[in-house]
């Protein structure tokens, strides 16, 4: 048991290193334009955000992309000469449409984004505005339901739906310790600055912190390091328990 739960903490580790070939030239640049602004990122900024991009990539992982690889090589016969071959079973339009087969997939779902609608007007001040919050756990939601037309998973409502929740539950369960985590949101918060032109780095940096951790995932994780990964029987059993859970199939 402690050897496949150190396995498993090994695999999420490879989940955060591939979306370090994105995130470090962003940081580069990102550190660059803070201090031509007289802006300092704190360490523990750094810090939080790279726990940040550990959790989404977690996240795609779980939920399952495709890869560039599954693009490029139409591994899955999705790309025809008269467009897309979708089968009609693969997206469900219809909400809760498989809610008397159980509950907990809705739940495992909301689970999931909660961390989301937590940390983000936890890091950044901006994202205490509900509506912010709402439109990033919708659109990185979205982001993955549609990736997931070019793999064989379901693209489902159902999870355009719970994603959200979970990232609004988690946005109140952050207004309830508002009070609590003042002095922790000091040191790892983007506090407001009187510059009146703020970079687009800067100003935008948790959707760049997305789009690095899904490029990270999609770019290096699932056509390289899943399978050195899936060759090691350790590692494998306990990608297994990923695959068996939310991909409903096992590693071949």
């Amino acid at each position: 048991m402690i050897i496949t739960i150190l396995s498993f903490i090994i695999i999420s580790i490879t989940w955060f290193i591939s979306a370090l070939p994105f995130l470090i030239p962003y940081h580069i640049l990102l550190t660059s334009q803070s201090k031509n602004i007289g802006y300092k990122l704190s360490i523990e900024h750094i810090i939080i955000v790279y726990i940040f991009v550990y959790y989404l990539t977690g996240v795609l992982s779980f939920t399952g992309i495709p890869s560039i690889r599954d693009i490029v090589h139409n591994s899955f016969g999705i790309i025809t000469p008269k467009g897309l071959n979708i089968p009609p079973d693969e997206i469900n339009l219809i909400p809760f449409r498989w809610i008397t087969e159980g509950v907990l997939p809705y739940i495992e779902n909301i689970l999931l984004f909660i961390p989301l609608g937590f940390m983000l007007p936890c890091i950044w001040k901006k994202y205490e505005v509900l509506w912010k919050t709402a439109l990033s756990g919708i659109t990185f939601s979205l982001i993955i339901e549609l990736s997931q037309l070019f793999n064989r998973r379901i693209t489902d409502i159902d999870d355009l739906l719970m994603n959200p929740l979970g990232a609004l539950i988690g946005w109140v369960i952050f207004r309830l310790l508002k009070e609590h985590l003042s002095k922790l949101r000091d040191k790892v918060s983007v506090q407001s600055t009187n510059i009146e032109k703020i970079p687009l780095l800067l100003r935008e940096e948790a959707c760049f912190y997305m789009a690095s951790a899904f490029a990270g995932m999609f770019f290096v994780f699932y056509p390289f390091l899943r399978s050195l990964i899936s060759r090691n029987d350790l590692f494998k059993t306990s990608h297994n328990i990923i695959a068996r859970v939310y991909y409903g199939r096992f590693i071949s």
